[in-house]
């Protein structure tokens, strides 16, 4: 009976098959090394926005370029309350006013007493604090691109010197990705935005 396959027939599917696996296994790491370059933001439902009344830290603390602390960070906050920021906590600082009284903001992610995540920004004045862009609201939280979600006031204010926004949708759109986000930390909650330069035709 004649041989349907030869041997060299066979070799070449098979070469044509391992082929075909190294492309994929190549097209999984470039996955892989494009999720390690730009990273999905991590979801941070904010629970805690007070003013900084003093900090105190041990000598050896400080954020690693990986985003999480060394060291120890105790602040006192408003009404005597004090925070521990222990080593290991992710946080970041972007207040440079955090060695003198009441210039900085605590932003919190917490889990009970304990600090998951953490933000200490600048204060702003009339006590209020400056946020990135907002990029969306979602069930009474507004989202931002850090992966912060924080609430918002049923009517959110829109400085843009005069010009006429008809939605909130209008204004993400026309103004979202330069503009400034007003975080009212009596009333907890975002109540205004202030557009930048950019406008989307």
């Amino acid at each position: 009976m004649r041989q349907l396959f030869s041997w060299r027939f066979l070799a070449a599917l098979a070469a044509l098959g391992a082929l075909a696996l190294l492309a994929r296994a190549l097209l999984v790491n470039d996955d892989s090394i494009d999720a390690v370059i730009d990273p999905e933001p991590i979801e941070r439902r904010i629970d805690v926005f007070e003013p900084i009344v003093s900090a105190d830290q041990s000598t050896d603390f400080s954020i690693l370029p990986a985003g999480v602390t060394t060291g120890y960070l105790d602040l006192d906050l408003t009404g005597e309350r004090v925070v521990g920021i222990f080593p290991g906590t992710f946080g970041e600082i972007d207040c440079d006013g955090l060695d003198q009284d009441n210039q900085c903001v605590l932003l919190a992610d917490t889990l009970g007493d304990a600090v998951v995540w953490f933000a200490i920004l600048p204060a702003a004045p009339r006590g209020t604090v400056e946020l990135p862009p907002i990029t969306d609201l979602d069930e009474g939280e507004a989202v931002f691109e850090n992966g912060w979600r924080v609430p918002y006031a049923p009517v959110i204010e829109r400085d843009c010197e005069g010009e006429d926004i008809l939605t909130f949708s209008d204004f993400l759109r026309r103004f979202g990705p330069d503009s400034v986000t007003i975080f009212d930390l009596e009333a907890r909650q975002v109540i205004a935005v202030r557009c930048g330069e950019s406008v989307a035709p």
